[in-house]
């Protein structure tokens, strides 16, 4: 588990929401979805998805950002230029970050049923996803990712919260650090951004001495830092408070040397 301090910034995952997630995956698993089908019904009334064909279908093949990447011929190094190494099984985090993902399953189910019924109800979040990520690609690099954080971090209020998937974050409008890093996440790989080039980081800031989660893009050589704390993007290098903990991405949970020695704990 991820350490915490007391801070309002960030706060725990209780142990009940991660049984109810598992829950929720078998019950996901279990639905039918016609993907051909939703792939050719774009939703053009009143304008809630009318957005075109090309984001559905990297949407579609890209899951929210948590699918293995269509190539990955240049995997960087992690950010913060730590080596980190893979937690075990039974290490709190892991099973946080494998609940997480039955979450994004469930997401992907409503993203699928929003496509295919064409029904406006209960499908904002899905449309305020799409609109985030089509304003952003009228930019380019660091002014689209710019966007991304700018765009995130006015669109969610600060508050307690659980883990959650970014749909969700984006439907209840208030979160913590992993509500903002995760909406940010999966709106990167929406964008376009590989899997590999990706990451989840939780950091501890050593200057005011709470635990904290970030989102990391990797654009042009170098990991720009996704931060509900301010609206400017830094480089990795230049975020010399944060002190990296651990990393979560499409390939697991992973932390770093300094940090495993709470992070391999069951």
């Amino acid at each position: 588990m991820l350490r915490q301090r007391n801070s309002p910034r960030c706060s725990r995952l209780s142990a009940h929401r991660v049984i109810w997630f598992g829950r929720q995956r078998r019950r996901a698993e279990a639905v039918h979805l016609d993907s051909e089908r939703a792939r050719h019904r774009i939703l053009a009334d009143e304008g809630v998805l009318n957005v075109p064909m090309a984001v559905y279908v990297a949407v579609l093949a890209i899951v929210f950002g948590f699918a293995v990447p269509a190539s990955a011929d240049d995997r960087p190094s992690d950010p913060f230029g730590n080596h980190t190494i893979e937690l075990n099984k039974e290490a709190r985090l892991v099973e946080i970050w494998e609940s997480l993902r039955d979450q994004v399953l469930l997401d992907k189910v409503h993203f699928h049923s929003c496509i295919e019924s064409g029904s406006n109800t209960d499908c904002e979040s899905v449309s305020t996803l799409m609109k985030i990520v089509e304003e952003a690609r009228q930019n380019q690099g660091k002014a689209l990712l710019g966007h991304l954080n700018r765009s995130i971090n006015l669109m969610i209020k600060a508050a307690p919260s659980d883990w959650t998937g970014p749909l969700e974050a984006i439907t209840m409008r208030d979160g913590d650090c992993k509500s903002y890093s995760i909406a940010k996440y999966a709106a990167a790989r929406v964008a376009g951004f590989s899997a590999d080039h990706v990451r989840l980081v939780s950091v501890h800031d050593r200057r005011h001495h709470f635990d904290h989660m970030v989102a990391a893009v990797y654009q042009n050589e170098e990991w720009l830092i996704l931060d509900n704390l301010t609206n400017l993007l830094l480089r990795d290098s230049e975020k010399t408070d944060y002190e990296p903990t651990a990393i979560l991405d499409y390939r697991g949970a992973r932390c770093y040397p300094s940090a495993c020695w709470w992070g391999q704990r069951g």
